[in-house]
């Protein structure tokens, strides 16, 4: 019973915490050097700016022509942290037991940039040790919450008008090994809460700067 038990509590954490993460949060004051977003560098400047020496930290993400943020973690065991400092994307810890990198950002900061990608734009992490992987963006997700201020909301896709349950449709976003997923709220109404915005991003290698 002890087993089933403790299977029980991390099913019912990891479910919360995933509900958290598609519904906006009280933004947690976070203090971070950081580039004013209408100022894009080149990459390589850029690059130079996030590097820290630590090779498995994520520090940046550079879309050419759109963005150049530095990314902070969340703490540990606060899955609803999203940084409230401009121009920085928080990297999602629950994404990476899924494989994938998930990184968050408010639609009136870092994440309002979101809705200029498209298919086949491409985008780069920078890791401290100033080591860089190249993505694809590869699809675009927009989904309506049927009861906006419901964390136990149904969600629809816009584009298909397929209906997901929160935790279908975290599986459905996160569950893509070796992916980027950036996300960001919708406002619409002047409701905050009204809509998701998902942006997949694939390894590409044959992109050559």
């Amino acid at each position: 019973m002890a087993c089933a038990s403790s299977r029980i509590q991390l099913t019912f954490s990891l479910c919360l915490a995933l509900v958290l993460a598609l519904f906006p949060q009280t933004a947690y004051a976070h203090r971070s050097a950081d580039l004013p977003p209408t100022d894009i560098p080149a990459l390589a400047v850029f690059v130079e700016q996030v590097s820290n020496s630590q090779a498995d930290v994520l520090r940046g993400v550079y879309i050419p022509g759109v963005l150049a943020s530095m990314v902070v973690q969340q703490p540990e065991k606060v899955s609803a942290f999203v940084s409230s400092t401009e121009n920085t994307l928080t990297q999602f810890g629950l994404a990476d037991r899924y494989g994938s990198i998930g990184l968050l950002a408010h639609n009136y900061l870092a994440g309002k940039n979101f809705s200029q990608l498209e298919q086949g734009q491409v985008l780069y992490l920078i890791y401290g040790d100033g080591s860089i992987t190249t993505f694809i963006v590869t699809s675009l997700i927009r989904v309506q919450a049927l009861e906006p201020e419901n964390v136990k909301s149904h969600f629809v896709e816009l584009d298909t008008g397929t209906t997901f349950t929160a935790a279908e449709l975290f599986t459905r976003v996160y569950a893509q090994p070796g992916k980027v997923i950036l996300q960001t709220c919708i406002t619409l109404h002047d409701n905050a809460s009204w809509g998701r915005l998902f942006v997949s991003a694939e390894p590409y290698t044959e992109y050559e700067r």
